[in-house]
């Protein structure tokens, strides 16, 4: 069943997410809906995009409050029918302040602040897990500051990562010994806590969602075609793919949750026990969310179709692979001739938005080249 079209206005309140021209270019292939952002970043390259209705800067408010009465200015001034934040800090922002939000019929699915928490905390998704007997690594939580036991009962190799935040794999490690996780921890001392989880052997593999109140509406399965050589980093090469068991622990996992809104999940699969285990959920939308666009289901429109209360059929990804920019660009240094792989790169990578909206990537790249060069001549003089 095809989804009803519908003309509508949508507000992104925090434009100044890096994860803005990704969005903007899932709800641009619609040609229904108008797009409009809020951002406090001023030199953006979003500014010049041809999709952009109206770019709306603002400087940093001294208040939560005083940026959702910003909101509702900028609501009611442009007609906007749906609101969707994008990245975890304005998602988190809103849903603290929904009760004084005049404008929360018009905000997108989103879920509780409780389930945003536990879901956005490692330590605390584990807790979640095996309260419901969800499969996931082995974990032990270390508090801010603290050194792990040495009696804690995980065998080695380990994973050690920052609980929440720190996103793009960073502080994420692979550790082969105690005397190396000691060492590690001496020199990391921070105010976040830490995770540390049994390594898995196996594959990782991302479940993006789209759900309200604990059902889901729309999913897609992601799996690496590239080797990361164990770096912990995002995908730049996919292939979209069906996991049955999978999806059936997801389902468990949304409806625990009772979760409403978009999230990415990292799940891996374990060749000792032949099964999927949740590694961690971003409460926000993904790097790669124009990936699932290009393979049919469009995360960021659905979005507001569900708001609008339009009837959104289940939707599934075609099974196609793709890259992003960097996968694109490491695939033609592997191999130059793909370069000629003309239906490929405008089918099934993101090329295409880059083609029909230029200004923003010349804009983005002028920027940096005049960053670049001015870094350099600093350095020089001084």
């Amino acid at each position: 069943m095809k989804n009803k079209k519908a003309n509508i206005s949508v507000l992104i309140p925090d434009g100044e997410s890096h994860l803005l021209r990704f969005i903007v270019n899932c709800l641009a292939q619609e040609r229904e809906v108008k797009i409009f952002v809020l951002s406090t970043k001023k030199l953006s390259e979003m500014r010049f995009s041809r999709y952009v209705q109206k770019y709306i800067y603002h400087s940093k408010v001294s208040s939560d409050i005083e940026w959702v009465n910003y909101i509702h200015y900028v609501v009611e001034q442009n007609n906007i029918d749906v609101i969707v934040p994008i990245f975890e800090t304005g998602i988190k922002k809103i849903i603290e302040n929904i009760d004084v939000f005049k404008s929360s019929s018009k905000l997108c699915l989103l879920p509780t602040l409780n389930d945003f928490i536990v879901a956005g905390d490692k330590g605390l998704l584990f807790k979640h897990l095996k309260k419901h007997k969800l499969p996931s690594p082995k974990s032990y939580v270390v508090s801010s500051g603290s050194l792990p036991d040495n009696d804690f009962d995980l065998s080695f190799p380990v994973i050690v990562k920052p609980v929440k935040g720190y996103g793009g794999g960073q502080l994420i490690k692979k550790i082969e010994t105690s005397k190396s996780l000691s060492s590690f921890f001496k020199r990391n001392l921070s105010d976040t806590d830490f995770i540390i989880q049994n390594f898995i052997d196996g594959y990782d593999i991302c479940c993006n969602v789209l759900c309200k109140n604990g059902s889901i509406i729309a999913y897609t399965f992601q799996k690496d075609i590239f080797n990361s050589n164990g770096k912990f980093l995002p995908q730049i090469g996919f292939k979209f793919v069906e996991e049955k068991d999978l999806i059936h622990t997801i389902k468990n996992l949304i409806y625990t949750l009772n979760w409403s809104g978009i999230a990415n999940i990292d799940c891996r699969y374990d060749f000792k026990d032949k099964k999927f285990k949740i590694l961690e959920i971003n409460t926000r939308f993904w790097v790669n969310t124009e990936g699932s666009a290009l393979a049919g289901v469009n995360f960021p429109y659905l979005l507001c179709l569900s708001n609008l209360k339009n009837e959104v059929a289940l939707q599934k990804a075609d099974l196609i692979s793709c890259l992003n920019l960097k996968g694109l660009v490491f695939q033609i240094k592997r191999n130059p001739f793909f370069v000629f792989k003309f239906k490929y790169i405008y089918n099934n990578t993101v090329f295409k938005y880059v083609l029909k909206d230029p200004l923003p990537m010349f804009y983005k790249y002028v920027l940096r080249t005049k960053n670049i060069i001015a870094s350099a001549f600093t350095s020089k003089v001084s």
